[in-house]
Parts: C-alpha cells; structure tokens; sequence
C-alpha cells in the first residue's frame, strides 16, 4: 500500500479554508483489499471512509489541531498508513504563479495549442481561466476563453519549491485551446488567424484576482496543414460511468487531403492506450457550418463506445490521433476526465508482459513510434547514460510509448515515491504517456523488471514549438 501525498498542509483563515485535497491509495502485487480511513481529530474530515483497491480519498479541515489521517487495509504488509494533517493560519494574501505557455511571441500557430502554468495562494486557489485582449473593431475589455483545469502531481517542480502551501501538489493548470475559434484579427483571412494576446487569471477564496502575465502568439490556420478538431463528449473534467460511455468528437484536414471516412486513421486514446477507432463519418450541422469547404466536412463526426469499468476510478486522460491520406498526424481534444463507478474499481488487469516483453531491453531498444512520415509528435530518443537509464526529450502533448519489459513503475519526486502520472499506463510491459496540456519540465520515473534490475526513465517536457526560432526564444 502506498499514499501519495503522505502529507498535507490546509490553510485556514476566518471563514477561508482549502478546499479538499486529493490523496491517491494505491496497491501493488495483487489485487487492491479492503481498506478503511479514520481521522484522528474531528475536524479533519476523510472521504471516502471505506473502499476496496485504489482510490482517491478527499482530505479536508475546519479550524482547530491538526492530526493523522490513518489507512488500515487487510492483507496489505505495510498497513497501517497515516496521511500527515497539518492546519496553518497563515494571512490571506493575494494569488500568485505563473503563465509558461505557450511561450511569448511564438509564430506559426495552428489548430490546438497548450496553455499552462501554476498558481498558488495562502489559503487556496478557486481557478484559472484563459482570457484574451480584444482584436479589430472589439470593443476594450478582455474576452474569456475557457476555464483551465488543475491536475495533481502534474508540476513536482512547483510542489518542491512551495512545500510549505496549501495544496502545492496541485498547482500545476492547464487548457487547451483550439485556435480555429478565435475571431479574425488584425485583419487576417478568415477566423483563427493573427495576433492574440492571452491572458491568465488566478482567482483565490478571499476573491482576489491575480494576473499571472500575458503571451502573445501569430495565428496562422489558413496556411495550416495538420488535421484539428476536438473532443465533445467527455467534456474537461467530466464524470463518467458505465460499460457504453459514448465518446464524441470531430476532425478534418485541409485541402487537398481527406480524412478516410471508416475512421482507421483516427485513434482513441486513453491514458496514452489505443482503445479504438471511432465510427466516422457523421454528420452535424454546426461544424459543417462552421468549417466548409474541407472533404470531410459533411462527415467529421466520430463516435466511439468505451467501457469504463475497465479502467480505475479517478482521472485520466483522452485524445484522438487523427491522420489524413497524405500521412500528415495530429493529436486533438486532449483532456482530463474522471472515472466514477459505483460498483468500484477496474473490472480488468493489464494484460502481463510476454517472455518477450519481460526481457530487459537495452538504452538502444528505445526507439521513435510514429507512423513513417506522420507528423504527429512522439517520444524520440536521446543518447541515454546507460542501459539502465534512459533520458528522453519531447514537447507538449507529445505521445510517449516505451517498451520497457516492466511490471510496476512509480514517479520518483521530491524524494518520494508518487503514482505514475495522470494520462500514463504501463501495460503489457510498456510504458504509454499521452501528454496533457499542463506536463512540463522533468519526470523521473523507475520501472520494476522481473529478473533484472530496474530502470531509470527520465522524460524532459519542453514547450511546444511552431516555428524555426520559437524555442530558441525561451528565456
């Protein structure tokens, strides 16, 4: 059994108190037993009390002492667990953190892009959204875009340097935008095109607003020549259940290309997983409206059924792959979404690494996994220290697949041992990371062989670049 974080600091101040913070329980070498959580002070406040295998338990507190939150699971070696509880009084001051993409004044930008950044407060953060500053004849004022979403574990970088605020495991935002939305600019050719200027507002319980800087970027859709679309249904954050859950979405593909309409070249993926194609080829009125003129645009519609019962109760990560005949590939509608099934948790284990998987491969094994020609971004390789340390580089919402011959693996930060990041699996011996918009910076990750020694995966997300000399512009 372990529990990450081990520790929690919940600020409260007057009527002001954090809101409840995530702990993930998870169990290795079998299946999950049943477990119970008590509070040692009543203040402190645990849910859910009771369950079987992994879950997410929500910790939270009033004023008063603070205390242990303590896990006994049956037939688990290590349990007892506690959750260490601490309740700070702290002043209320203002939010802060930072906007880190996409990087400011970056060209060449089409399609879906990510937004990200963190922020904290000494008593907690309520949310971030994305806004922009208004173009042509709009009138003054900023324009909202979309609410960002935290994702937990998901900045260690920012958790390490503010150990000692609320909800510091969680500060990490991210959104994605689709760009082929925003309105003509600076009069450019049709919608999605010119200079934006985005803004990020920090929003903390006392209502105090932050802005945590501004990012220019240059627009470009016309020119552009990747698929883009986005995913409808779940929607970012949403709850679902069952063993039909109907996942909707749409894509197209500038001209002259065409996306085949059986849907083979459109993948659904879950936790970085191919779960399947989608029935493509469906019409709706408003992106045929929206969108004409493109060879799919009567058609762009797919669906696909996903059975949530074999996945684990909590959050995860969606996107489509889609590729056109020209072999050009693009990543769309990434996003969080959570799992929620009554009944409890995976009804499914992933499948055991074959004889072949389960033989240690070499640094010179790792290779790049794309379709030839396809412009999707994937992991590539980078000269590893050894065999048993791999170091990969990419970008934002990059797709990670990594044959490792491993059974177990964890996120090793800030000297602690965390879960495997939100939107990973490792499956059949290979490690799969779709990368959500809000991963940036260093993952240090180890994976556990059968009959060898583990493996060190180091994976170095940088932002996302568009065109040549952007990167070269990060400070």
């Amino acid at each position: 059994m372990s529990l990450f974080p081990s520790s929690l600091i919940l600020g409260t101040n007057g009527i002001l108190i954090t809101a409840p913070q995530p702990v993930s329980l998870t169990f290795t070498g079998g299946p999950g037993p049943s477990w119970t959580a008590t509070a040692s002070q009543p203040n402190i406040i645990v849910s859910p009390t009771s369950g079987v295998g992994n879950a997410t338990l929500q910790i939270s507190a009033t004023a008063g002492a603070g205390g242990v939150v303590t896990i006994n699971a049956t037939g688990a070696s290590n349990s007892p667990q506690v959750i260490q509880v601490q309740i700070s009084t702290p002043t209320a001051n203002g939010p802060f953190g930072s906007f880190d993409t996409p990087v400011n004044n970056t060209r060449g930008v089409s399609a879906a892009i990510a937004v990200t950044g963190w922020a904290l407060d000494s008593i907690g953060i309520t949310k971030v959204d994305i806004w922009r500053e208004p173009v042509g004849a709009e009138p003054l004022g900023l324009k909202y875009i979309g609410d960002a979403i935290f994702v937990p574990g998901a900045r260690t970088d920012v958790a390490q340097a503010f150990s000692t605020y609320p909800a510091a495991n969680v500060a990490g935002w991210g959104y994605l935008l689709l760009t082929n939305f925003l309105p003509n600019a600076n009069d450019a050719r049709g919608s999605g095109n010119g200079t934006y200027t985005l803004h990020a507002l920090a929003h903390n319980l006392a209502g105090t607003t932050a802005d945590l800087g501004a990012r220019t970027i240059t627009v470009d859709n016309t020119d552009a020549t990747l698929p883009f679309g986005n995913i409808d249904t779940p929607a970012q954050g949403a709850a679902v259940f069952g063993n039909a859950y109907v996942n909707f979405g749409w894509a197209l593909t500038p001209m002259p290309a065409l996306i085949p309409t059986d849907g083979t070249t459109i993948t659904v993926n879950v936790d970085g997983v191919t779960l399947g194609h989608p029935t493509y080829n469906q019409f709706r009125g408003d992106v045929a409206t929206e969108f004409p003129g493109f060879a799919n645009s009567n058609g762009a519609i797919g669906f696909l059924y996903i059975d949530t019962t074999k996945l684990t109760n909590g959050l995860h990560a969606i996107s489509w792959n889609v590729w056109d005949n020209e072999v050009r590939g693009n990543g769309v509608g990434s996003r969080f979404f959570t799992v929620l099934n009554v009944a409890g948790q995976a009804t499914a284990s992933p499948a055991a690494p074959s004889a072949a998987e389960a033989s240690p491969p070499t640094a010179s094994e790792l290779v790049e996994s794309s379709p030839t020609g396809a412009s999707a971004q994937f992991a590539r390789r980078l000269a590893p220290i050894a065999d048993d340390l791999l170091s990969i580089q990419v970008e934002e919402m990059d797709l990670i697949q990594v044959p490792l011959g491993a059974t177990t693996g964890y996120l090793e930060a800030n000297g602690q041992r965390q879960p495997l990041p939100i939107g990973s699996t490792l499956q059949g011996g290979v490690f799969y990371w779709q990368l959500a918009p809000v991963f940036l910076g260093e993952y240090d990750m180890v994976f556990e062989r059968p009959g060898a020694s583990p493996i060190h995966l180091r994976v170095v997300v940088r932002p996302k670049t568009y065109s040549a000399g952007d990167y070269q512009a990060i400070q």
